[in-house]
């Protein structure tokens, strides 16, 4: 006896046409049972008669589909992950296998052969509710700015950190820099490097770091980072975020850029971050931006012109000095004198400001005007004289105690002589 595999949708037609096979139903009946076309009846009818229960069965039910992807083909992708991609993504993965070695292979379906061969472990997916903000309508409205500390170079090198800025509106990478930290000159040069290529965006979407706000001791917010003040100058407006999902496109660049940049920065043999800013810039930024960016709603662009402003005066770290009366001021353990010719009158006791550039070098600075200072070796501490508790008197270092004569009329009250010479000769 034949087996035959069939479904339940099949299983139910078969009542349906021993009814027609002896005309206990009508076609038209059965059409309107079977959702099918009275022509589509009567083929089946005619099939079911010369072939019975066989012929309700998907002709190509058991045969290989025609879309069906060549075993060698998967294969040789699964061999080429498994001994150059073994870290990579299935999408990732994908694209390298079309790019590099000229195989085609759709993602999911990638998915799929990478699950069942070990090589890819799906992740769970866990639901968490969150209240959808919509992204900016323009360019350079909205930019995300932050930094993540990551072991870029795997172990090819230290780990360093990477500054991004990213568009709101197009998730547009428009700047990526490497920097040994996450600190206040790193982020400068990364700004000032950003604005001089765009312009100035309207607001600028930060963390709560030490950069970025001042935390400790400032109830009022009136105490401001060297950072926060740059940024006032040049009249960009400074939002900070209260959590990591509330700026989630620069969170969510960091998850793809540690995924993808690094493997990236492997096949490539970068090792320094000299090379990888020059990468990043060149190479990474256009191929990422070009897969990932997305159209605006509305074409303006809202980044302003950055004519008008030296950025080389404004991303300086200033801090305030008073003259003293010897007209020397002191700047990270290191000694400077006023010179005497000056371009402006200066009287001790001025407050000075000392500007710290980008490029390392000090200039100082009264009622804007710049100050001709000079360093100078730390002047010497003189010697004095030393107290010893206990003694009222003090003893001299390096001199003999002054002792009254025998004659002397402190001599003459009734003291113990003896006792009042052991207390001298200290």
């Amino acid at each position: 006896m034949e087996t035959l595999s069939m479904s339940r949708h099949e299983i139910d037609q078969i009542s349906i046409f021993e009814d027609l096979k002896v005309k206990r139903i009508k076609q038209k009946t059965a059409s309107q049972i079977l959702n099918l076309g009275l022509k589509q009846i009567q083929r089946k009818l005619k099939k079911y008669r010369e072939l019975g229960t066989k012929s309700l069965i998907h002709g190509n039910r058991g045969r290989p589909g025609n879309r069906k992807l060549d075993l060698n083909l998967v294969l040789k992708a699964l061999s080429l992950i498994k001994n150059h991609y073994p870290d990579f993504t299935p999408t990732f993965a994908s694209e390298k296998l079309e790019e590099i070695h000229g195989l085609i292979i759709n993602r999911e379906t990638l998915r799929i052969k990478m699950t069942e061969a070990g090589l890819w472990l799906p992740k769970q997916k866990r639901i968490t509710h969150r209240a959808w903000r919509e992204r900016k309508a323009h360019a350079g409205e909205l930019v995300q700015f932050d930094g993540s500390p990551h072991k870029w170079f795997e172990d090819r090198a230290p780990a360093c950190t990477l500054l991004a800025f990213i568009d709101d509106a197009t998730s547009k990478i428009l700047w990526l820099e490497f920097a040994y930290e996450e600190a206040t000159i790193p982020i400068m040069k990364a700004t000032k490097s950003y604005l001089e290529k765009f312009g100035r965006p309207l607001e600028l979407y930060v963390d709560r770091g030490k950069v970025f706000k001042v935390n400790l001791n400032n109830p009022d917010n009136d105490k401001i980072t060297q950072y926060r003040r740059s940024l006032n100058e040049l009249g960009i407006n400074v939002i900070y975020a209260r959590s990591p999902e509330a700026k989630g496109r620069v969170e969510r660049l960091f998850g793809t850029l540690q995924d993808r940049l690094v493997k990236e920065l492997r096949l490539a043999g970068i090792n320094t971050m000299e090379e990888a800013n020059q990468f990043v810039q060149n190479v990474y930024l256009p191929k990422h931006n070009q897969r990932f960016a997305v159209e605006p709603r509305e074409k303006q662009d809202f980044h302003r012109t950055v004519e008008g402003f030296d950025l080389n005066e404004i991303f300086t770290q200033r801090e305030e000095r008073i003259l003293s009366n010897d007209f020397t001021i002191t700047y990270h353990h290191q000694w400077y004198q006023l010179v005497k010719k000056q371009p402006t009158l200066v009287f001790p006791k001025n407050t000075i400001t000392v500007l710290r550039y980008l490029d390392g070098n000090i200039k100082f600075k009264l009622r804007s005007v710049f100050l001709n200072l000079e360093p100078i070796q730390k002047p010497a501490v003189k010697n004095r004289p030393i107290v010893i508790k206990g003694i009222k008197k003090p003893c001299l270092v390096g001199r003999q105690a002054w002792r009254p004569p025998v004659d002397h009329p402190w001599r003459k009250c009734n003291i113990n002589y003896q006792q009042k010479a052991t207390f001298l000769n200290c």
